[in-house]
């Protein structure tokens, strides 16, 4: 295995973190993971176990805000700004490296709605797309109130910070995880009204131009993930005809980091379906 981390300069000169790890072979598809709100690429381990020895590369970045690069944490000046930083980095870090290679995107929670609206915007070279703890709009357990708050204070107030008001355990019925979760020095407990009603938006837009979507899907939830909601929803709007849905009866929002029994299936879940697009190709 090979493990790379670096930094490009996005657009507007902002330092981007990213890390990656190669396979000992030729990687037969890059698997570009694109996180969730405040947290970091390198809390996907259990990922990056279950794909690096079945011959995928994987690569990720810290979004802007987030992890080691740089930005306001929590916040950011437009959603539009993480897409372009995840286009860059796949034509400049990935591309780069692996010319030819299929790629796929794997989207988590917040990274979901930007992987969404990503190959929406930009389809070229993706060969399948796998989304997260995703859905088509706010989660019901935020009150409408709040979501309007939000929209005038992403005005007028755009970049203060104010608490989370997710509760460390939402993520995992594994109290490890959850412990690590709470100690990690790279994960905050803050967001901006800005990033808050951009991430409110840009749920709506993507599941709105979800009939875009023509190459295969994966979608993997816990039936107990309220992060969003409309999640069969957004399954039934997507345009492919190759669209796989799984719901893990019990698991909260992070599938990827639940109880080691429960996680293990949900990562073969992942791994076989990549196989299977691979070998399509």
């Amino acid at each position: 295995m090979k493990a790379q981390n670096a930094t490009f300069r996005a657009k507007d000169g902002t330092s981007i973190y990213w890390a990656g790890w190669t396979p000992e072979q030729a990687p037969k598809a890059v698997v570009q993971i694109i996180h969730g709100y405040a947290e970091h690429i390198g809390r996907y381990g259990n990922v990056v176990e279950q794909l690096l020895p079945a011959g995928y590369a994987v690569f990720g970045t810290d979004h802007r805000g987030h992890g080691k690069s740089e930005g306001k944490r929590g916040h950011v000046g437009s959603f539009q700004e993480f897409i372009d930083d995840e286009i860059q980095f796949r034509r400049e870090v990935i591309d780069a490296q692996f010319p030819g290679c299929p790629c796929f995107m794997l989207g988590h929670s917040m990274g979901s709605i930007i992987a969404m609206n990503l190959v929406e915007q930009s389809p070229a070279g993706i060969r399948g797309l796998v989304l997260s703890g995703t859905g088509s709009r706010p989660g019901e357990e935020i009150p409408k109130i709040i979501i309007l708050i939000t929209k005038i204070l992403s005005r007028i107030l755009p970049s203060v910070h104010v608490k989370s008001p997710l509760p460390p355990e939402f993520i995992s019925r594994d109290t490890e995880v959850v412990k690590a979760y709470v100690d990690d020095q790279l994960v905050y407990n803050v967001i901006t009204p800005r990033l808050a009603h951009e991430m409110n938006r840009y749920v709506v837009i993507g599941a709105q131009n979800a009939f875009k979507i023509r190459m295969p899907v994966l979608i993997q939830l816990g039936s107990t993930d309220t992060a969003f909601s409309g999640q069969y929803e957004l399954y039934e709007k997507i345009g492919a005809t190759d669209k796989t849905y799984k719901n893990y009866e019990g698991l909260r929002h992070e599938v990827y980091n639940e109880l080691p029994e429960d996680r293990a299936v949900a990562l073969a879940d992942l791994s076989q379906w990549l196989d299977a697009h691979c070998a399509e190709g």
